[in-house]
């Protein structure tokens, strides 16, 4: 060993120069940080913070190869491993200048180690810093180990990228890079740069690509003979003059909306970011495009208008007053909008007066009544539709008169589902006692006790007033108290057909009739030639008959939709008195209802007259009251029942009922909803608005600074270790602009000969950029 040789190994085995004292002797030079703490250093606490260790940091990371043993013969097969992510541990010493700092070091070491749902960047030495980002792996363990407050510590952590990265601390993000022109021979551009991986393991890293690039281009890495090639167009900078603009506050959206005219066709499109100047606020700053309403104007979003959130409403004496969430700084005289508190109060007025700092007033002179058109009643809940808007609140008392019944009165709204409509709780009393009844000709009218609310053409059930007239109808009218419908008898047929020959009208009847010569018929609802009270002259067949109708012209038969017939009157076969009760025989069934007038002619004084049905034994018997002696059953001839569907209007003891369903449905209507003119302080929501708009203004190109808007450049961005495309800032469709057979490259250890060009434009002007830190496997 020659004597240079030997100073060098004997200064290897010397302390260091200790004259500046131990904690100088330590070397503490910062150079270990994780996250924001720094270690080997003095902090402001006079604490100083040696680390000691940092085991698995400077050896190689784990590795896993796979032994996958041959079926036959010797040996494994080659098999490509992987690494591991790198497990670490810090091991060091806090020193205290007093022992009651040891309490406040410890909070800040836990802090600093609080790394579990967030990681932190190892980083140690310099020229170069390497970095590992870390998350805590195990146990953070801290202990005391003697009274000056002299405390170990040991810190678990894991890589899960095990490769130590260079650290550029000019860089927020810690990265190198290396800026490349496409390549251009009219500038004398080559298109090539060097980037250097200074470690000792190959990194990805991260590639942008700047236009305007016509494409395709390529990005090669001539040293590992890597290719990325760029298979769409990128945008360059644009820049647009621009002499108009215009700025409007919109209330549906709540938003200022400006638009701008460039001199020129702009080519800038929906979600372009451009950066607007020398035109002043709110225009000016980068601002991102909502709509292109032409070629050559563009609008965007900004903020100009004073919002501020309503707490609490008020009217009386027409004076409206909101109450804002904080001071509004409006003054007396401002126009303001107000919009989402209710119907009443948004809209836009002038501010009357200030009372307070967020307390405005402005004249508000509450509607008349409105007028009713429609109505509607669905499962509790009434509907009301007005000719107009209503203006009425969700919660105020609305009262209504002259509807009916089921909707007058005065209710709570419940709900408001368009400006003319407004809805409230309403419980329809769909039963009413009956206690009057009348018919005529078949059409029975029934009394009710109070006004029953029933509509024309709702179905009804009826009960408790007699067995002829109970049953489920179809409501044919009404009135406050009444309700009327057809009764139909049990004789009554349908009719298909209708002719007329030499005055002699045939009808036919659906199915066989039953009807007698001699008899008479009411038919009805087949024409007015043909409707009326008839007697049956002939019967060619069991569904038809005939009867005489003098008309000037025959008619061929004809089919017909809706006619009916019903007896008119029958023949009696027999009578028969027994004490004070009648009893009349006919030949067919008679259809006659309990409580009809009839009439008896034919027999005798006895029997003949106009009589109440008191009751039907059978289909084709019926008993009335008659105050006779005694006469015994016999058959007669020539004697007829008529039946003109009358009921002498009479009372009903006990009570019937009528029951209706619960709901109503839509039908037109009157009458007239009104509410209060005086609202209470009440809570409220909403806005009040002070716009700030800009008319369109013409022309502001004249000054020095010229107003332009300028388009950024289209930015590509490859992340080669994640193998991810962004496109201007957008991963979503991004990967589709590079070749989907394209290698995503590295640099290897050394120097890295990188090569862009534009295989579309030899003139292009687009730049690349390489960002990367340099690696090291140990």
């Amino acid at each position: 060993m020659d004597a240079r040789q030997e100073h060098y190994v004997n200064r290897g085995l010397s302390f260091l120069d200790n004259r500046n004292g131990p904690v100088e002797r330590l070397k503490l030079e910062g150079n270990i940080i994780l996250g924001e703490f720094i270690f080997n250093t003095v902090d402001e606490d006079g604490i100083a913070w040696i680390v000691t260790d940092i085991s698995g940091w400077w050896t190689h990371p784990d590795a896993e190869v796979p032994d996958i043993e041959r079926g036959w013969g010797d040996g494994s097969y080659d098999v490509q491993g992987k690494y591991r992510a790198r497990n670490l541990s810090i091991e060091g010493t806090f020193l205290v200048p007093d022992p009651s700092l040891v309490e406040a070091a410890r909070d800040k070491l836990v802090a600093a180690t609080n790394l579990v749902y967030q990681g932190a960047w190892l980083k140690t030495g310099n020229n170069p810093i390497r970095s590992s980002f870390v998350r805590l792996s195990g146990g953070v363990n801290i202990e005391t180990i003697n009274t000056r407050g002299r405390t170990n510590f040991s810190i678990g952590l894991r890589a899960p990228d095990p490769i130590k990265y260079s650290w550029n601390d000019a860089s927020p993000d810690g990265y190198d890079y290396v800026e490349i022109p496409v390549k251009n021979t009219n500038l004398g551009y080559l298109g090539s740069a060097t980037v250097n991986n200074i470690g000792n393991y190959g990194v990805p890293c991260i590639i942008e690509v700047a236009g305007a690039l016509t494409s395709p281009a390529q990005v090669y890495n001539r040293t590992t003979d890597q290719l990325i090639i760029l298979t769409q167009p990128l945008k360059g900078s644009v820049s647009r003059e621009v002499v108009n603009k215009q700025l409007i506050f919109e209330v549906a959206t709540l938003k200022d909306i400006a638009t701008l005219t460039t001199t020129t066709e702009h080519n800038f499109s929906v979600g372009d970011s451009v950066y607007i100047s020398a035109i002043g606020a709110p225009f000016d700053g980068d601002q991102l495009i909502t709509s292109i309403p032409t070629g050559t104007t563009f609008s965007f979003e900004t903020s100009a208008a004073t919002l501020k959130d309503v707490a609490h409403k008020a009217l009386a004496s027409s004076v409206a007053t909101l109450e804002t969430t904080t001071a509004h700084g409006f003054s007396s005289g401002q126009e303001i909008t107000i919009n989402g508190v209710d119907s009443v109060f948004d809209g836009t007025y002038t501010i009357a007066a200030t009372p307070t700092a967020s307390t405005f007033t402005y004249s508000k002179t509450r509607i008349p009544p409105r007028t009713i058109v429609a109505k509607v009643l669905i499962s509790n809940i009434a509907t009301i539709t007005t000719a107009d808007a209503h203006n009425f609140i969700l919660g105020e008392q609305v009262t209504i008169t002259g509807v009916d019944t089921n909707f007058n009165g005065t209710f709570p709204i419940t709900a408001i589902p368009s400006p003319t409509e407004f809805s409230y709780a309403a419980t329809r009393t769909d039963a009413r006692f009956i206690n009057r009844k009348a018919m005529t000709n078949d059409v029975v009218t029934l009394r009710t006790t109070v006004p029953h609310g029933f509509l024309e053409g709702e179905p009804v059930n009826v009960t408790g007033v007699d067995l002829s007239l109970d049953g489920g109808y179809t409501i044919s009218s009404v009135t406050s108290d009444t309700f009327s419908y057809r009764r139909v008898r049990s004789t009554q047929k349908s009719i298909i057909t209708k002719s007329l020959t030499a005055n002699v009208a045939t009808l036919t009847t659906s199915e066989p009739h039953g009807y007698v010569v001699g008899e008479s018929v009411v038919v009805s609802n087949v024409d007015s030639t043909f409707n009326g009270t008839y007697v049956i002259t002939q019967l060619p067949s069991t569904n038809t008959f005939s009867f005489a109708k003098v008309f000037p012209s025959n008619i061929s038969a004809i089919t017909v939709l809706s006619g009916t017939v019903r007896s008119g009157t029958r023949v009696i076969k027999s009578r028969q008195l027994v004490g004070n009760v009648a009893t009349i025989t006919t030949v067919n069934a008679h259809g006659a209802f309990v409580g009809e007038q009839v009439t008896i002619s034919g027999i005798d004084s006895t029997f003949n007259g106009v009589y109440e049905v008191t009751s039907i034994p059978t289909n084709n018997t019926f008993t009335y009251v008659k105050t006779e002696s005694n006469v015994p059953l016999a058959d007669v001839t020539g004697a007829f029942v008529s039946m003109p569907g009358d009921i002498t209007q009479v009372s009903i003891f006990p009570l019937g009922l009528a029951t209706v369903a619960g709901s109503l449905p839509f039908q037109g209507s009157s009458g007239v909803a009104s509410v209060s003119d005086t609202i209470a302080r009440t809570a409220a929501s909403g806005r009040a608005i002070k716009k700030n708009d800009v008319q369109f203004t013409p022309g502001i190109n004249q000054g020095v600074d010229k107003p332009t808007a300028v388009l950024s450049a289209d930015i590509l961005e490859i992340d080669t270790k994640d193998k991810e495309v962004a496109f201007n800032g957008v991963v979503d469709g991004a990967r589709n602009r590079i070749d989907v057979l394209a290698d995503f490259i590295e640099l290897a250890p050394g120097e890295n000969t990188i090569e862009f060009e534009d295989n579309g434009n030899p003139e292009s002007t687009a730049t690349l950029r390489v960002y990367y830190r340099s690696g090291w496997l140990a």
